[in-house]
């Protein structure tokens, strides 16, 4: 049996509007659908400090009613301390709303023998003002498509996409490995987890953001995934349901379909005026990357010296470039004419000196 949520009303997120809808079912072998998913809507994010739209996906594991019970804690959890954090930081809102949703699982499983060794993963993707960050713990993913491109954003902690990474596999021998459903980082299972969280990466109208578990990302492949993604997104979600199942879904299957598309009371404005410019395109972060790494390792080798502190400029001269004071040039006018005669002073009472040395020797 599946369920489905209808397509969230849509948020305005500088310019952009973000909708979404989900799509899960329990498969075709599993007795219990252990996945969850969830997204906030516009009344809950209007009084949320970090804000925007806020989507998860979450797959449980660890007994009848441990999997089950740690995917809804990590989403409600997530959700409830995303929309209630004190910081306007979106990326630190994430990354404690995890921290916390994994803190919570941990101990519910500790008092809890029939929970006890439960997890799961947890995909979270926040959106506004025209960016985007996430959190991830886990193999479920965030794919971004845009512009005919489709791009796993989060890296899976598991065994062999650790192996692929590290040359050890091939990701054609990743996909019939034994031990592929082995993961090496998931929530709810110590005290402490570590969080991937990356952001902000630039919004672009029609792009297409799939959320899912490993349900549907082990049976649909990512040129499929793209081709499917063509329509709207809810015909999208019913069909990669559909394709999951065709396949034999031996696992719970969830699925969030996200697109960005044009504000229309914001029709006429520039985007670019409300993006932070140090946001990134998650398609060009790999070059970026190389390309900063480049330039630092020529400047130390230019260099070769502690790195030049530039003070911050004085308030109300922002628009003015401070040099560093070791840079500063010297002032024109009567400074160079005293620094002159002193110079000449300095050498002929040295000329003196070195005069009377040598007569008296």
């Amino acid at each position: 049996m599946s369920e489905t949520a209808a397509a969230a009303g849509a948020v305005s997120t500088g310019g952009l509007v973000v909708r979404a809808v989900l799509r899960t079912d329990v498969g075709l072998v599993r007795s219990e659908n252990q996945d969850f998913g969830a997204y906030t809507s516009p009344e809950e994010e209007q009084g949320s400090h970090p804000g925007g739209r806020l989507l998860i996906v979450a797959d449980g594991m660890g007994g009848h009613r441990g999997g089950a019970t740690a995917s809804r804690l990590a989403a409600e959890t997530v959700k409830a301390q995303y929309l209630g954090s004190e910081t306007h930081e979106v990326g630190l809102a994430l990354r404690d709303a995890l921290a916390r949703a994994n803190a919570r699982i941990f101990h519910e499983a500790q008092g809890n023998p029939e929970l006890r060794g439960m997890g799961t993963t947890t995909s979270a993707l926040a959106v506004r003002n025209g960016e985007a960050w996430f959190a991830h713990v886990g193999d479920s993913r965030i794919y971004l498509i845009r512009g005919g491109e489709i791009k796993q954003l989060t890296d899976d902690h598991s065994l062999v996409a650790s192996m692929v990474r590290e040359g050890l596999l091939t990701t054609k021998e990743a996909e019939v490995h034994p031990r592929r459903n082995v993961l090496q980082r998931s929530m709810g299972v110590s005290e402490d987890v570590e969080i991937d969280v990356k952001g902000p990466f630039r919004l672009a109208e029609h792009d297409t953001f799939i959320l899912c578990s490993d349900g549907l990302h082990g049976l649909v492949k990512e040129d499929e995934l793209k081709e499917v993604a063509k329509q709207t997104i809810e015909q999208a979600a019913d069909e990669f349901l559909e394709l999951a199942l065709e396949r034999g879904a031996p696992d719970n299957v969830t699925v969030i379909v996200a697109r960005v598309e044009r504000d229309p009371a914001w029709a006429g404005i520039g985007d670019e005026t409300l993006i932070d410019e140090h946001a990134i395109d998650p398609f060009e972060e790999t070059q970026r990357d190389v390309d900063m790494l480049e330039e630092t390792q020529e400047l130390h080798a230019l260099t070769d010296t502690q790195p030049i502190v530039i003070p911050e400029p004085a308030l109300g001269d922002e628009t003015q470039p401070v040099a560093p004071p070791e840079l500063a040039p010297a002032k024109r006018g009567g400074g160079s004419a005293i620094l002159k005669w002193a110079l000449i002073l300095v050498l002929a009472l040295g000329g003196a000196a070195a005069g009377a040395w040598y007569y008296l020797h």
